[in-house]
């Protein structure tokens, strides 16, 4: 369990220090409030990649620091690690150059280290993960992780890797002593080629964004300068006017209360201004104008192009292609086996590889049939009128992948009389909403991981099924502490810890604040979420209370 989130200087964040106790921790607030942020700094402080642009405007750096519950901690970490008390911290760092730092009870630690402790204590549900669950890897992965089949299909796969160095050393040792020379000066040329490009995971994704910029740098640095010295300062400025004007309604609004909403909004419109001329400011100064450096990207990425291709077509085949070299460089360089010896050998191999190949199948198929029926039963209750879940695996004998003789395919169907197709192609976003927290419910109740983080579950649905996705989310928290991002008043009426999330302006920057509500507080930000107005009516009031009232009533596990 999370109990303490500490984090400085981070996006939008200057200083934050949140308190958490066990069940669902909601947060909500206005749309572009920075509640997202709170989600990534905890992603951050267990290992996610992160940029420099993360550290907030201004600072040296930004850190994020936690305190877990020792209880919560895998038994091999907490003795590896020396953690005996009752609770244990976690603390990352990020410098204006993006380079990071961590530390685990105050010892320095690397982010693999710190990525694989995330693993252990935290299920992240982000709002892009709806389309990973399309791939057939990731639902093959799901699988496995439900089955607990991931050291079969580990053995699996190192027998696969065994099976194919053999077929590399048998084919050597076929070949004449020429051929095998002129295979190896081949082989170890191109392996030259691709390892002196030092190829790092995700460059060219960034080189290809960086590009159009770096292109167009002369004109963004000009077109966004003036932009922000429009709003800052010079001939007309415009927020200095809206600033003044502001004063001036606040002074309105104490004497005559009917013009707060029109004070309020006209803060709404500078703060976003702000927001706007702080965001100018960070794009200008991080335009790269040196010719040098487009020559550079373009260089960069001119060679991943002649690499994908010889080895393509993706720099991923390009790495694969520099792997399966490698093997056959050592199988040629190391042939001193005989054919026959090697053929028996072969043979072995590739009995055993089927063996755990037809092991790993019946595990998937048997794991398959379980959560087809554990999700099928977590998601009739949400919303659907006639819906069908499967988990098909598919195998063919002798066909032997790295991962395994099987092809998975998660199907669906959400329409009486319709058949089951595969779920990528039938479910629309809300109900991809529904079936993925089916699967975080099942897949919760199968494993040990304490912490389950929701950022807006409810995309795509309406209220009745928010209704129920909150009391799914409930039950969930009575065993897993949950943290989840909403916009659906349906949902957070079943918060046991309610969190209001706004951006406002400190010393003309925005800041991001959060507050826990207390009760009646909560009721006031439910029914502003219900009207989407200020101050709610009577009716939005008593509305928000009926919620909080039937979530109470709907639940076993009663608010902090």
């Amino acid at each position: 369990m999370l109990k303490k989130l500490e984090i400085k200087n981070f996006a939008v964040i200057d200083r934050l220090s949140l308190e958490f106790g066990p069940g669902l921790n909601v947060f909500t607030g206005e749309t572009g409030a920075g509640k997202s942020i709170i989600v990534e700094a905890i992603g951050f402080l267990l290992g996610e990649r992160a940029n420099s642009e993360l550290v907030r405007t201004g600072a040296a750096q930004a850190e994020v620091s936690g305190v877990f519950s020792s209880a919560s901690l895998p038994k091999k970490l907490a003795a590896a690690h020396g953690v005996k008390g009752a609770e244990f911290s976690v603390r990352r760092q990020l410098d204006a150059g993006g380079k990071t730092r961590g530390f685990f009870e105050g010892r320095p630690v690397t982010a693999a280290f710190l990525s694989g402790l995330g693993d252990a204590l935290v299920d992240f549900h982000g709002q892009n993960e709806h389309q990973s669950l399309m791939k057939p890897e990731v639902q093959l992965a799901l699988l496995d992780r439900y089955g607990r089949l991931e050291k079969e299909a580990a053995a699996y796969g190192e027998a696969f890797g065994q099976r194919r160095g053999l077929l590399e050393r048998l084919n050597s040792v076929s070949l004449s002593e020429e051929e095998r020379a002129r295979l190896l000066e081949l082989y170890r040329f191109q392996l030259k080629e691709i390892e002196s490009a030092e190829i790092r995971e995700g460059e060219e994704e960034e080189l290809q964004a960086r590009y159009p910029r770096l292109k167009n740098a002369q004109k963004l640095f000009t077109l966004s300068s003036r932009a922000y010295e429009l709003l800052s300062a010079g001939d007309a400025p415009a927020l200095s006017g809206l600033e003044k004007a502001l004063k001036d309604l606040e002074a309105l609004s104490e004497l005559d209360g009917t013009s707060e909403p029109i004070k309020e909004a006209l803060a709404q419109a500078v703060l976003a201004l702000k927001d706007i001329e702080e965001s100018l400011y960070r794009y200008s100064k991080g335009l790269d104008t040196d010719p040098a450096g487009l020559d550079a990207v373009l260089s960069r990425l001119e060679k991943f192009s002649t690499l994908k291709k010889k080895y393509g077509p993706e720099l991923s085949d390009t790495l694969k292609k520099a792997e399966e070299l490698r093997e056959k460089i050592n199988g040629l360089e190391n042939s001193s086996f005989d054919k026959k010896e090697l053929s028996a050998a072969l043979e072995k191999a590739e009995s055993r590889l089927a063996k755990l190949g037809e092991a790993l199948h019946a595990g998937r198929s048997a794991a398959a049939k379980k959560l087809s029926s554990a999700v099928l039963s977590e998601i009739a209750g949400l919303g659907f009128r006639d819906v069908r879940f499967s988990v098909a695996v598919e195998t063919e004998d002798g066909h032997f992948t790295s991962s395994g003789m099987d092809a998975v395919e998660f199907l669906f169907s959400a329409n009486p009389g319709y058949p089951l197709k595969p779920l990528k192609l039938t479910a629309s976003g809300g109900e991809m909403s529904r079936v993925m927290l089916g699967l975080k419910t099942v897949l919760a109740g199968n494993d040990n991981i304490p912490v389950l983080v929701f950022d807006e579950v409810d995309t795509g649905v309406g209220s009745t099924v928010a209704r129920l996705l909150g009391k799914k989310l409930s039950a969930l928290s009575g065993t897993k502490q949950l943290f989840c991002i909403t916009h659906m008043p349906q949902i957070a009426a079943f918060a046991g810890a309610h969190y209001y999330v706004e951006k406002n302006l400190s010393g003309g920057t925005a800041v991001v604040k959060v507050s826990r509500l207390e009760p009646e507080a909560g009721v006031l930000e439910i029914a502003r979420m219900l009207g989407g107005k200020t101050k709610s009516t009577e009716l939005g009031l008593k509305h928000a209370r009926e919620l909080i009232k039937e979530a109470d009533e709907n639940t076993p596990f009663r608010r902090a």
